[in-house]
């Protein structure tokens, strides 16, 4: 090797080391502060109550803002809605993908399917989790969202991560989890829920 392609080696190889810390290291600041003091327990014919997450749970998530409630209407039906902020700014944490956690909790996920979510005048690329203990069925509505958009893939938001980083956009990231029966009565009620509640979920967001 010539010295000329010793010393191009030897830059690119100084600059690609360069690049991957600053990636790892780099915090840019987040989009805004976030909260959800103000999220509604009351919407429409719902009411909820707010859930103590385990400590460690909250720990190991270390998210800036989250909101665990079940909702209940006039009919008994009742939604679980799980909604969580992850600022760019925290050196770790970060939300774990329900294909991991569910099957550790005992939930057998039975199938999974795209579920398109309107909201205004986009739609949400959701994922659906159809899921089983004994003879209790669950259905699990989830998608994650960053500066690149929502996605339910875990490959996709990964990708959505190293853009982030590429592009020194704030890597902040919300997750959003809806948990109804699965039965066309509870069905119906979700899908309800779920346009009544987008708004207050994407209003408490900084993304834009």
């Amino acid at each position: 090797m010539d010295k000329k392609s010793f010393y191009i080696s030897l830059i690119v190889i100084a600059l690609t080391f360069a690049m991957t810390l600053l990636i790892k290291f780099y915090r840019p600041e987040t989009a805004g502060n976030v909260n959800f003091d103000s999220f509604p327990l009351e919407i429409g014919d719902w009411k909820g109550t707010k859930e103590t997450l385990d400590p460690q749970i909250l720990e190991l998530l270390n998210p800036q803002a989250i909101i665990s409630a079940t909702y209940v209407n006039s009919e008994g039906i009742s939604i679980h809605l799980l909604f969580d902020f992850f600022s760019s700014e925290a050196a770790f944490g970060g939300p774990h993908s329900p294909r991991n956690c569910l099957p550790g909790s005992g939930w057998v996920i039975t199938e999974t399917v795209a579920n398109n979510i309107r909201n205004k005048n986009s739609v949400i690329p959701a994922g659906r989790f159809q899921l089983q203990m004994h003879k209790s069925k669950q259905v699990m509505d989830f998608w994650y969202i960053t500066n690149y958009g929502e996605t339910a893939n875990d490959y996709v938001f990964k990708l959505y991560e190293l853009l982030s980083a590429l592009t020194f956009k704030p890597r902040d990231i919300a997750f959003v989890r809806f948990v109804a029966k699965d039965d066309p009565k509870s069905l119906k009620a979700l899908e309800e829920f779920q346009t009544l509640m987008l708004k207050e979920i994407y209003g408490h967001l900084p993304f834009k």
